[in-house]
């Protein structure tokens, strides 16, 4: 080919390549490109951020979320290093074609430790590649400064060298903000401590809280006294300082160095642990043995005169502040006074006795003390609170629940025992001493007694002028034996209940009147009124009432499994009221089947089951029976447990069933599990007579939740495995497939179109009040959060209701359950004397009365001190904020109106009275 025909086809090509028709250079498969990103150059540790990124896809492949696309990025050091590889994903909306631009709201949480880092932005394919790997023109990572958000430093302090076990202590810190946020003193942040032993093992991890005088703002220094509680164990720990906020971090998970420390010896505590009183009177009693057999100074043989008696007076006070110190808290010094006063008393009555009577007295004193302080103990671990006197009716129960109650003895009872032995070697060697002196000799002994005695009037009379409101408040029974000792805890309780028995008096009619009227005022909030009255008129009932069912399990997840994943939908598909005070007492689950079952409050200081068994009730079963209803309760437990065989059928049911009347399947706690239990009822319910009305009581589990089986253990419950708060969780998940299998089954056998189905919780389960156990739930570690935390469930489905399904956020009680399930079956509760209101009427915004005479509404939340109203809390329910005790002071009044009217109606068996004065009321105005 000649030149010119190189020149033309050179000028071909020159113009094709000119006017860009040349093949395009093709795009790699995947290549993210940068165009903006809102993230800062400074960032606090920890902190998560949502920026908006906007980025262009210059691959071929297009991102797509169904494909398992999404942005993340990459944390380096600036040494290139990978720090953190994974980052949060933010999933694309849409698909994201090649050579198209999106824009999108990305996360980004900092790393945990302060420095300076390089973040790269990335795209994902989960479980295929990360863009990066292949991309030609990788992104430019960006600078970032990480700052510390929680930081301190201990720049004075004044550490203990040596505690007491259990014993407490204050310690003077000063402290500087080193962070970046400040520390508010609205109890946010703390000051807090750890207690570690010589391996680092966490001994005591949640040490006392202390709140901050003011807001420390960062750089500031504070000057603060903590208050240190030393462990139970004894031995060389080190005490570890440590800041936390609450439910959010504490602030050593995020400093590079180890925190201050200390190196702390405790020591047996030889007043609260009964194990040194124990050795001592083991070796009085050889001391005693010896001079009484080999003789002696005279000084020798006066003490050992009176040993008995000191002893009685020592054993009884050492063992009320053994039982007191095991709360965490022991007794305070004006306590201590109280107590040795109290116990001196007693030693002295023994020592008015004669001569032959008065050794035997101190041993029986001594011995009916320990059985009774022992009884303490245990209920203390069972229930967090010391017993009333009214508690005692329940006495009888403790062999039914032998699992549960065998499960909190613990190794160190014994210690309360195990003086009894040489105790009564003392009053022996005593005995025969004292007949070998004159009573001039013992009189020593006895002003020391009186002294103690005197010592414990004057300190109570300092509590009175001091602390006047103390002997009132009822918000926790071992705050008060914390000043006053246990056994005048029990003195002053027993007293109150003696004399409320012996002084009661008769109604009299213009009190009966003022009742009558007050149920016909509140006639608006439970009449059946409303758009869904009757709703469900005519169809069966079905109850369950779930053993220890909190509401905060609803929606939970334990790393990404659902606990309740069947509630979960029902939330959706059924009534689901989120808003549930538990209103249960002492009487426990009794308590929510008196509320639910009669719509009245639990008996104050004693349980309704064994209070109130003869009364006549107006109870759910007994007004649905009277509109041709079959009614029948079922437990698969003992029938005499909570006085259910005389209670169920005085609330109306016209068969209950109990453990002998199921088939014997695998048990899970205190009896027949819920799954087997639940499909044994659908089978009765095949059969029975239409409508029916069922009440349906599981008890799988309840607190300490021990021995839960390892096959239905389904959760991946982390650190909390093998732990009442785990087994809990289990538990709950068991019983909600349980639930879910019910629901099923109903539907196979044709009833689930015509039946009401109710669920709720019947009480709190009763955990230990830990910070880490406040943040599961959701509501902050202080006395507001552990309220809130004790609501219940409650859903109700309606069936062909479309329209009651959903969450209502009414604030609700057990006792409105019957009121509210007789207005959907068609039946007006108005005339009934119920403290209840019907949720789906006009309820109205009253007080929601709750344990210890707390309650709220819908803007308050009022926690209940000496039963003033200035002596309690004032709270917005939002934002738990203080308000003033005014604010309150409608809803107070109320809620002590609704209590009162309470106890009148149980005490003075007034239901169905009542009922027919209001039946007659109404048919007078019709």
């Amino acid at each position: 080919m000649g030149w010119r025909s190189c020149f033309v086809a050179a000028g071909i090509i020159g113009f094709f390549g000119g006017t860009g028709l040349a093949a395009e250079k093709p795009r790699p498969p995947h290549d993210l490109q940068l165009i903006s990103h809102g993230l800062e150059a400074e960032l606090e540790t920890g902190e998560l951020v949502v920026i908006p990124v906007v980025a262009a896809n210059e691959g071929r492949v297009p991102w797509a979320a169904e494909d398992g696309f999404s942005l993340s990025y990459h944390w380096f050091d600036r040494a290139s290093q990978v720090v953190i590889w994974d980052g949060w994903r933010s999933v694309f909306e849409h698909p994201v074609p090649s050579g198209e631009t999106v824009s999108i709201m990305a996360t980004v949480e900092a790393p945990p430790l302060p420095g300076e880092y390089l973040l790269r932005w990335d795209v994902v394919q989960e479980g295929v590649l990360w863009v990066s790997e292949t991309d030609p023109t990788p992104v430019e990572a960006v600078a970032v400064s990480v700052g510390v958000s929680h930081a301190f430093s201990v720049l004075e302090m004044s550490p203990p060298w040596v505690m007491v076990a259990g014993s407490g202590t204050s310690v003077e810190l000063v402290l500087r903000n080193e962070g970046t946020r400040s520390w508010r003193a609205d109890g946010a942040f703390s000051a807090a401590y750890h207690w570690m032993g010589r391996d680092g093992e966490a001994v005591v991890w949640e040490g006392r809280r202390t709140r901050f005088p003011a807001d420390v703002d960062p750089g500031q220094m504070v000057e603060i006294s903590v208050v240190v509680t030393a462990p139970r164990e004894t031995g060389l720990f080190q005490l570890h300082w440590d800041l936390v906020e609450e439910g959010v971090i504490w602030f050593s998970d995020r400093a590079t160095a180890p925190p201050p420390q200390s190196m702390v010896l405790v020591a047996p505590d030889p007043i609260a642990d009964p194990r040194w009183w124990a050795l001592l009177c083991l070796f009085a009693a050889a001391a005693a043995v010896s001079v009484a057999t080999r003789g002696g100074p005279r000084t020798w043989v006066s003490f050992f005169a009176a040993a008995d008696v000191l002893w009685c007076a020592g054993a009884l006070a050492v063992k009320q502040g053994s039982v007191i110190a095991s709360t965490g808290n022991g007794a305070t010094s004006g306590g201590w006074f109280l107590i040795l006063g109290g116990a001196a008393c007693l030693a002295l009555l023994a020592g008015t006795l004669p001569g032959k009577f008065r050794g035997w007295a101190c041993w029986l004193f001594v011995a009916c003390g320990t059985v009774l302080l022992w009884a303490d103990a245990v209920y203390l671990r069972f229930f967090g609170d010391l017993p009333s006197a009214g508690a005692l009716a329940a006495v009888g129960q403790l062999g039914q629940v032998e699992a549960s109650i065998r499960s909190l003895f613990t190794t160190t009872d014994i210690w309360l025992w195990i003086d009894l032995l040489p105790g009564l070697v003392l009053v022996l060697v005593a005995a025969g001493l004292r007949r070998q002196m004159g009573p001039r000799k013992q009189r020593a002994v006895v002003g020391i007694l009186f002294a103690l005695v005197l010592l414990g009037a004057i300190a109570s009379i300092r509590l009175a002028v001091t602390q006047p409101g103390l002997l009132r408040q009822m918000f926790h029974r071992v705050v008060v034996a914390r000043e006053v000792g246990v056994f005048n805890l029990h003195l002053i309780d027993g007293g109150r209940s003696l004399a409320a028995a012996v002084l009661g008096r008769d109604l009299e009619p213009e009190q009966f009147a003022e009742v009558v009227q007050w149920f016909h005022e509140r006639t608006p909030a439970r009449a059946g009124t409303g758009p869904w009255f009757g709703s469900a008129e005519g169809a069966n009932l079905v109850m369950v009432q779930v053993e220890s069912l909190q509401g905060f399990v609803i929606g939970l997840e334990i790393n990404g499994r659902e606990v309740t994943p069947f509630l979960n939908r029902w939330r959706e598909e059924a009534l689901w009221f989120s808003n549930v005070t538990d209103q249960s007492g002492e009487g426990r689950s009794s308590d929510s089947e008196f509320l639910t079952q009669v719509s009245l409050l639990p008996a104050a200081g004693a349980a309704a089951a064994f209070r109130h068994t003869g009364n006549e009730f107006t109870g759910l079963a007994g007004v649905l029976s009277q509109r041709g209803y079959h009614t029948v309760s079922a437990v698969p437990y003992e029938g005499s447990f909570w006085n259910r065989r005389l209670n169920h059928p005085a609330f109306g049911y016209a068969q209950s069933l109990f453990v002998e009347d199921f088939s014997a399947d695998e048990t899970i706690g205190w009896g027949l599990n819920d799954r087997d239990f639940l499909a044994q009822m659908v089978s009765r319910f095949g059969s029975m007579e239409q409508p029916f009305a069922a009440y349906l009581l599981t008890l799988s589990l309840h607190h300490p939740f021990e021995g839960f089986p390892e096959q239905h253990k389904l959760l991946d419950v982390g650190r909390w495995q093998g732990t009442p708060f785990g087994n809990f969780l289990h538990t709950m998940h068991f019983f909600d497939e349980a639930l879910s299998a019910f629901v099923t089954e109903l539907k196979s056998e044709g009833l689930a179109d015509n039946t009401v189905i109710a669920i709720w919780g019947d009480h709190d389960a009763g955990f230990e009040w830990r910070p880490d156990i406040a943040s599961v739930m959701g509501v902050p570690h202080d006395t507001a959060g552990w309220y809130l935390s004790q609501e219940v469930p409650v859903f109700i489905r309606v069936p062909g209701a479309e329209a009651l399904r959903g969450e209502h956020v009414v604030p609700a009680g057990h006792a409105d359950v019957m009121p509210t399930l007789l207005a959907l079956l068609g039946v007006d509760p108005a005339p009934y004397a119920l403290i209840g209101r019907n949720l789906l009427g006009t309820p109205g915004d009253g007080p929601v009365v709750g344990e210890y005479g707390c309650w709220r509404d819908a803007r308050h939340l009022y926690l209940q001190g000496d039963g003033s109203l200035e002596g309690g809390q004032c709270l917005e329910t939002t934002t738990l904020r203080m308000l003033p005790s005014s604010v309150c002071e409608q809803g107070f009044e109320s809620a002590r109106r609704i209590e009162a009217v309470s106890a009148v109606v149980l005490e003075h068996d007034l239901q169905r009275r009542i009922h027919s004065e209001l039946t007659v009321v109404a048919e007078a105005m019709e």
